[in-house]
């Protein structure tokens, strides 16, 4: 009985392990060569693992080299999400939503900053992030849709996801914060802003 957990934790272990490697050999060969010029077979060979593996991981080129990894909505938090009561906590079950999808502050931070930088050297990178990220916004705007309707669950995404933009440049330490939580004091910060502002 007392194996089980720890393989478990080596097998995540491993998972994060070999996430990272692709990840970060992604970044390596599109700074040397450019984006053009990287294919997944050279990140799979500086990786040292299988196209069938880099599959596994990331859905494309794209999404490796800024580490995303499609944001997949588990059937479990879908079921989660859909339970809520309509436009009742529509943004607080969001925020969860959303939390349970992303890194622990701290490494999004990491990353975000890492991205940055990245998009300065190779600023031909940009229409591709930006089309990502646009598309993992639409498959949750559609979620947030069974709920509420189009145009409201578009306005919550829309929200939600500026308030990840907001934590993600806040250089405050808060890894002991619950995600969901932040988020959402962000998005209350930022009713609060634009209400001072139309008062």
């Amino acid at each position: 009985m007392s194996a089980r957990p720890a393989t478990t934790s080596l097998r995540e272990r491993k998972k994060t392990e070999t996430r990272t490697a692709i990840h970060e050999a992604a970044l390596r060969l599109v700074v040397e060569n450019g984006v053009e010029n990287t294919s997944v077979d050279a990140i799979c060979s500086e990786a040292g693992v299988s196209s069938r593996t880099f599959f596994n991981y990331f859905p494309s080129k794209v999404s490796a080299i800024i580490g995303v990894d499609g944001f997949v909505v588990s059937p479990e938090a879908r079921a989660e999400f859909l339970a809520g009561d309509g436009e009742h906590d529509l943004v607080p079950d969001l925020c969860r939503l959303v939390a349970g999808l992303t890194d622990l502050p701290s490494e999004k931070r990491r990353r975000h900053e890492a991205l940055r930088d990245l998009l300065v050297r190779r600023p031909e990178l940009v229409r591709d992030v930006f089309l990502l990220m646009a598309d993992v916004r639409r498959q949750i705007a559609g979620l947030v849709a069974e709920r509420t309707t189009e145009r409201r669950a578009r306005l919550a995404t829309a929200l939600v996801f500026a308030a990840v933009g907001a934590v993600m440049d806040d250089p405050t330490e808060r890894d002991s914060v619950d995600l969901a939580d932040w988020l959402l004091r962000t998005v209350e910060d930022m009713s609060g802003l634009v209400h001072d502002s139309l008062d």
